[in-house]
């Protein structure tokens, strides 16, 4: 077995490891989704039974919680009185959800609900993005060469996915960097796919 073999080897050992990484993530953002998509459904279908035990509680929350790494305590709260917000205010610019926000203005787990499936859309896309970047490493391992010819277009879709994504969320000078990490990559890797094919021609 020549240096060659045990490198591609050594790539495709790598290969099946991230891809196992990548769909256990996959899996995770999936499953978290739909747990947060139902609680939230959930919390706004039952929210006067909910919003009524919040304000009997309201006062008299008990609670204390510890944030500790090892032997070393980082923070602590202590019992506490933890006051309601009086009047919580969510508009929208759809007048069926604007008129919805309005009945339900002040409705605390309306307000968690709406987190909750805003979380779950969150986590959907996350979903969407993590498997569309296994599927790099699918196809390096059916095709048993990283530059092969499918890898250069897979690795610029799903680069460009995760620019367009993150740079709506975290802003321009993200999707700029990330733009820039997209097109040295694609490059670096369609020369090595140039450069396999000469020299798969020369053999």
């Amino acid at each position: 077995m020549n240096e060659e073999t045990i490198k591609l080897e050594n790539v495709k050992k790598s290969c099946r490891a991230a891809k196992i990484c990548a769909r256990i993530i996959y899996i995770m953002m999936t499953v978290g989704a739909v747990l947060a998509l139902v609680g939230g459904i959930l919390m706004i279908a039952n929210r006067d039974r909910i919003d009524a035990q919040l304000k009997e509680q309201e006062g008299n929350p008990s609670f204390s919680v510890d944030l500790s790494v090892g032997g070393w305590k980082l923070a602590s709260i202590d019992e506490g009185d933890v006051p309601m917000i009086e009047e919580t205010r969510m508009t929208s610019s759809v007048p069926a959800l604007q008129h919805f926000f309005e009945e339900n203005g002040n409705s605390y787990s309306m307000m968690i609900g709406v987190y909750a499936i805003f979380i779950s859309v969150i986590c959907l896309v996350l979903a969407v993005l993590v498997w569309l970047v296994s599927t790099v490493f699918d196809v390096i391992l059916e095709e048993g060469n990283p530059f092969a010819d499918r890898v250069p277009k897979r690795i610029l879709i799903a680069m460009v996915s995760v620019t367009v994504v993150l740079g709506l969320s975290s802003g321009i000078g993200t999707a700029v960097l990330l733009g820039l990490l997209t097109w040295a990559v694609y490059t670096i890797v369609d020369y090595g796919r140039l450069l396999r094919t000469q020299s798969d021609e020369t053999l």
